[in-house]
C-alpha cells in the first residue's frame, strides 16, 4: 500500500546541541497543518518528526520504505539545510521516482540551493497548504506543474520559478494540525520553561507580524501581513488537545500574542471559562503588556512571558529597528513580576553596530533588571533578514560557501556563522556570550531566588537540567 506523501522535519546539526537543552522540541506546526489539510481533501499522509525521534539513517529509510511514499515534503529551515539534503539522498536512494519536495525559510529564500542538489526536485515558497495540495494531486495524476504558483522547479537543468503563491486570507478554514501524527508524548520544554509534568502542545494564533526588525527573517513567507484566528477556533484546538492527550501546558508561538489585544482578551477569558486547569507560556513585545491584561493573563494560567529584549543599549535598539525602549523592557518586566508570572529575556549581541561599550550597556542592564529568565545569543545573519541581504550586497557572505550547520539562531556550539561586525571578533564574541551567563545566572541573590521557588522533586529535576544547559555552554569548545 503507498503513501501520498511522507512529511519529514529533519533533525538538527551537531551545532545545535545546546540549542536543544534550552529551547526543547515542541511540535513541527508547519508540516502538522500541511498533513491535516491534505488528509482533509482527501489524501494518505504520514509525519516523521526527526527533530524529536532522531533516526538514525539506515532506520530513517525502513520507515520511508514501510511508508511507500509517492512523493516526500521536507520541511527546511537554514540550519537544517544539510540534514534535509541527506534525507533527500536516502529517499532518492529508496526509489529515484519519488518526487522530493522542500519547503520552508531556506527553500523560499534561496530555492536555488536547494534545487542544485540532484535529489531535490520542488520547493514550495510561502506558506505551504494549498501549493503542496496542488503539486500531490498534479504527482499523483502525473499533470504539468508550471501552472502551480507559489514553486520553483528544474526544468532541462533550468530552474523555474512560478507567481508567488498569494497568502491564506482566513485561517479559520485550516483544519486542526495533525496532531495524532506525531509522537505527543515525547515534545518538551526546557526546564526553564515547564511548568507541569503533562503533556505539552504548542499551538499558533495567528500568522505574521507587522513590525520589520533587522535581524529577523519571519516576514519572508507571510509577506509583512497579520492575520488572526478567532477566538472560537483557538478554543476549539486546545479543547481537543486537553481532551484527546491530556495537555495541560501551552505554547503560544505567536510572535506577539497581544498583537490584537480586543482578541486576545477574548482568548483569555474563553481559556479561564472553558478550560481552567491548563497553563500556558507565550511571547509579547515588550511595548504591548500592561496591568490590566497581565492580571487577565495570570488568572487565564499564563505562567511565563517571553520578551525581545534585545538589547540594554538603546543605541542598538534603534540601530536594529526594534521600535522599543530600554525604558518599556524595565516596565514589562515589573509588570510581570507585580501579576506573579514569570519573565524571560532574550538578548543579542554582535549585530554589526555593537561595540564593547554597548555590550557593558546590556551585561549592566540585565543585571539591573533582573528578570527570571534571560538567554544571550550571537547574532547570526538569517537569510531574508536585512542584515542578510545587506551582507550579501556588500560581499561579505559567500552563499555558495556557506556551512549552513552554523546558522543558528539561538545558542550554536559553532562559532558564530559570519564575521559581521567590525569591532568585536568572533572570539570576542563567545567570551562575551558566556561571560553573560556566568554574570547572570552564577549571581548568589539570583541562585538563592530559584533555590526558594523549587517547591517539588520535578522542579528540582528541572533546576538540575537547567545548571547542566550553563555547564554545557560554558565548557563547550565548538566545532571546527
Amino acid at each position: 500500500m503507498t503513501t501520498d506523501i511522507v512529511l519529514i522535519s529533519p533533525h538538527q546539526p551537531k551545532t545545535a546541541k545546546i540549542l536543544r537543552t534550552a529551547s526543547g522540541i515542541t511540535q513541527p506546526l508547519s508540516i502538522s497543518y500541511i498533513a491535516s489539510f491534505l488528509i482533509k481533501n482527501g489524501y494518505s499522509v504520514k509525519i516523521i518528526d526527526n527533530d524529536i525521534e532522531n533516526l538514525t539513517p539506515i532506520d530513517l529509510e525502513t520507515r520511508i520504505r514501510q511508508f511507500n511514499p509517492i512523493s516526500v515534503g521536507i520541511t527546511v529551515s537554514t540550519s537544517s539545510t544539510n540534514t534535509a539534503i541527506e534525507i533527500a539522498k536516502i529517499v532518492k536512494k529508496i526509489n529515484g521516482e519519488i518526487k522530493v519536495i522542500a519547503g520552508g525559510i531556506q527553500p523560499t529564500i534561496l530555492p536555488h540551493i536547494l534545487l542544485k542538489n540532484n535529489e531535490i526536485d520542488i520547493c514550495v515558497m510561502g506558506e505551504g497548504e494549498i501549493t503542496s495540495l496542488e503539486l500531490l494531486r498534479a504527482i499523483k495524476y502525473n499533470r504539468d506543474i508550471s501552472e502551480i504558483n507559489g514553486i520553483a522547479y528544474k526544468k532541462n537543468g533550468e530552474i523555474k520559478i512560478t507567481e508567488p503563491r498569494k497568502l491564506i486570507d482566513n485561517l479559520d478554514e485550516l483544519p486542526i494540525p495533525a496532531y495524532e501524527l506525531l509522537p505527543m508524548n515525547r515534545y518538551t520544554l526546557p526546564a526553564s520553561r515547564r511548568l507541569t509534568s503533562y503533556p505539552i502542545a504548542s499551538v499558533i494564533t495567528s500568522r505574521g507580524c507587522p513590525y520589520l526588525c533587522k535581524f529577523c527573517s519571519h516576514n519572508t513567507v507571510f509577506k509583512n501581513k497579520v492575520r488572526f484566528r478567532s477566538p472560537e477556533n483557538v478554543l476549539e484546538e486546545m479543547k481537543y488537545l486537553r481532551k484527546k492527550f491530556d495537555v495541560r501546558e501551552f505554547v503560544f508561538w505567536d510572535d506577539s500574542i497581544l498583537l490584537d489585544k480586543n482578541r486576545a482578551i477574548k482568548i483569555f477569558n474563553m481559556i479561564k471559562k472553558e478550560l481552567p486547569d491548563i497553563y500556558f507560556t507565550c511571547s509579547s513585545r515588550v511595548d504591548h503588556i500592561n496591568e490590566g491584561i497581565a492580571k487577565l493573563m495570570y488568572e487565564a494560567g499564563c505562567r511565563m512571558i517571553l520578551f525581545g529584549a534585545e538589547s540594554g543599549s538603546q543605541k542598538i535598539l534603534d540601530s536594529i529597528n526594534k521600535q522599543i525602549t530600554v525604558g518599556q523592557t524595565i516596565k514589562a518586566v515589573e509588570i510581570c513580576r507585580n501579576n506573579k508570572i514569570m519573565s524571560f529575556c532574550s538578548f543579542i549581541i554582535g549585530t554589526p553596530e555593537e561595540t564593547k561599550e554597548t555590550l557593558e550597556e546590556t551585561r549592566r542592564f540585565v543585571l539591573k533588571l533582573d528578570p527570571d529568565f534571560a538567554i544571550f545569543t550571537i547574532f547570526t545573519p538569517l537569510p531574508g533578514s536585512y542584515y542578510f541581504n545587506r551582507l550579501i550586497n556588500n560581499g561579505e557572505i559567500d552563499i555558495g560557501s556557506a556551512n549552513w550547520n552554523d546558522y543558528i539562531n539561538l545558542l550554536s556550539s559553532s562559532a558564530p556563522a559570519a564575521s559581521v561586525n567590525s569591532d568585536l571578533t568572533k572570539e570576542e564574541l563567545v567570551y562575551y556570550q558566556k561571560k553573560l551567563f556566568r554574570d547572570f545566572y552564577l549571581r548568589a541573590s539570583y541562585i538563592l531566588k530559584r533555590i526558594k521557588k523549587i517547591k517539588n522533586k520535578q522542579m528540582f529535576y528541572q533546576t538540575i537540567r537547567g545548571v547542566k544547559a550553563i555547564i554545557k555552554l560554558e565548557a563547550n569548545k565548538f566545532y571546527e
